[in-house]
This record gives C-alpha cells, structure tokens and sequence, in this order.
C-alpha cells in the first residue's frame, strides 16, 4: 500500500514539474525541484522492488536449518518457510514450493 503511495506521489510530482516547465508558470526551480524529487522517487522505489524482489530467496545454504515455523505471507499469499542460521541466529522466510 505504501508503495503505491510513493509511486503515485513520485508520478504527480513528475508531471507537475514538466507541466511547470513546458507553461512557465514563473517558479522555474521550483518546477524542476519536483521533477527530479518525482523521478527519484519512482526510480528508487522501482529499484528497490527489482534489488530486493518479493521475499523470493533462494533456499538457505547448509548453516541453515529449517525451523518447524511456517506461515502464508499476506502479500504474495504464498505459504513461507523459517529458516534460521545456526550461529548468528539471523532468519530467512523461504517460499515452499
């Protein structure tokens, strides 16, 4: 939900900047302000989907054990699996395939 709460903050941003430019509505830094905001914005919130994925990583190595934990996730409505590594105590949510 956030997400796409950014996305379309980052889309109106966008395009009010280059509506700014292209009329000259006077407040011309201001306009490509909110031009370069808008684009960061859908960038970094685009790369961040394409770096981090949807909880898809890939099955843990062999530090890790699989705990008896399992759960659907509310967003991709998949049923997950717990792993958790054997020294550092760190977690992983592994899709079951």
């Amino acid at each position: 939900m956030l997400r796409i709460f950014v996305l379309l903050l980052g889309a109106a941003l966008s395009v009010g900047g280059v509506l700014a430019l292209v009329l000259g509505h006077g407040a011309r830094g201001a306009a490509i302000e909110a031009l370069v905001l808008g684009v960061l914005l859908l960038v970094g919130t685009l790369f961040e989907r394409l770096r981090y994925g949807e909880s898809d990583a890939p099955p843990p190595e062999s530090d890790w054990e699989r705990t008896d934990e399992s759960f659907v996730d509310p967003v991709s409505k998949r049923p997950m699996a717990v792993y958790q590594h054997r020294r550092s105590g760190e977690r992983r949510y592994v899709p079951l395939r």
